[in-house]
């Protein structure tokens, strides 16, 4: 019997196919929350690690030149020095038993800063709810890089109440040409499957501009967690002043592949940087993979390349010949951290 194509699955709940089909829905469920906070303060971090984190990482791309405060996105598991009971902290993990954020939530609680947790449960809820937290729940039962739509929407809601911009309702007014997109898609003859075939057995490197570099990035991640293929991501203008010199010369390229989230409506100076990077690699022999990136605003255009991106994702798992919700090597990395920091704390109490 031949194996199921994954556009047959976007309705198989529990797959991969079903959790990147649902992006959209949850990111209209998580921005039709509310939310009202009271708290003097004078920045703004968010916690997380990996696609707890890269929520973060959108929304602050998508309103740095809105707000007058600075706003960080923390992936070290120790807190900087400068956070302090003026900074308003989000600690976002989808599981809430993720070792390096709960060690930046008990930093923060420490330094009595006022906190909000994202989270489906774990340990995260129970010591929130200890310490009397304002506590978003996400529904149980997802990879946590399929939770981005809901951890992104809750970000936004945030944010907006905090600093007074607009983002969860300019992606509400983006969503009906975002389900125009999922549609576009699916299937054997969508784009996102024609560039899966076009980078397949090959390292893609995938870049962006700095604007919406944390696209290039989800990338990345997605196609290193569910394609299990190695991927790297850059942007411009950093790539021209080291990494164009990588690719230059030496075997190495040759098995790598540039992908460039082109930003076809972005201002004509943003343009211009990301032709002349695109022409070097040409000029040294290089296939570069251009995928148009539509949209009148970075939020726009950041969605519309994580919506690509996802997709791409999912059919190169599927052109590898592997599981995309196998996450064992991660499961097992966690489980000696877990083990080595019990190890530790116990040494302490000694």
């Amino acid at each position: 019997m031949e194996e199921e194509s994954p556009e047959n699955r976007f309705h198989e709940r529990g797959s991969m196919a079903n959790e990147i089909y649902h992006f959209v829905d949850d990111l209209r469920t998580a921005t039709e929350s509310s939310i009202t906070i009271n708290a003097d303060f004078n920045r703004i971090i968010i916690c997380g690690m990996g696609g707890s984190a890269i929520g973060g990482d959108i929304i602050r791309d998508c309103v740095i030149k809105d707000v007058k405060i600075p706003i960080t996105v923390q992936r070290f598991p120790e807190l900087p020095k400068w956070v302090d009971s003026k900074t308003f902290v989000i600690i976002s993990s989808y599981s809430g038993n993720t070792s390096e954020t709960l060690s930046m939530y008990r930093q923060a609680a420490e330094r009595d800063c006022r906190i909000v947790i994202i989270t489906s449960g774990g340990e995260l809820e129970t010591l929130g709810n200890e310490r009397g937290d304002i506590l978003i729940k996400m529904e149980c039962g997802f990879q946590p890089r399929s939770a981005l739509g809901l951890s992104m929407g809750h970000l936004a809601v945030i944010i907006d109440a905090l600093c007074g911009t607009r983002c969860a309702q300019d992606i509400q007014r983006f969503l009906p040409a975002l389900y125009k997109l999922r549609e576009k898609l699916i299937g054997d003859k969508s784009d996102a499957r024609k560039i899966a075939a076009r980078i397949n057995g090959r390292i893609p490197i995938i870049y962006s501009t700095a604007g919406i570099y944390a696209s290039a990035m989800r990338w990345k991640s997605q196609i290193n967690e569910n394609s299990k293929t190695m991927a790297f991501a850059g942007s411009v203008p950093e790539f021209n002043h080291n990494e164009i010199a990588g690719w230059s010369e030496g075997e190495l390229r040759n098995k790598c592949v540039p992908i460039f989230l082109y930003e076809s409506s972005a201002h004509r100076a943003i343009r211009k940087m990301a032709d002349a990077s695109m022409t070097s690699l040409k000029r040294y022999g290089q296939d570069v993979q251009i995928i148009r990136i539509k949209g009148k605003t970075p939020l726009q255009r950041t969605l519309r390349a994580v919506m690509i991106g996802d997709y791409v994702s999912l059919y190169l798992a599927d052109l590898q010949g592997v599981d995309p919700m196998d996450v064992k090597s991660i499961n097992e990395f966690k489980s000696r951290l877990d083990k080595g920091l019990s190890r530790d704390a116990s040494k302490k109490k000694k």
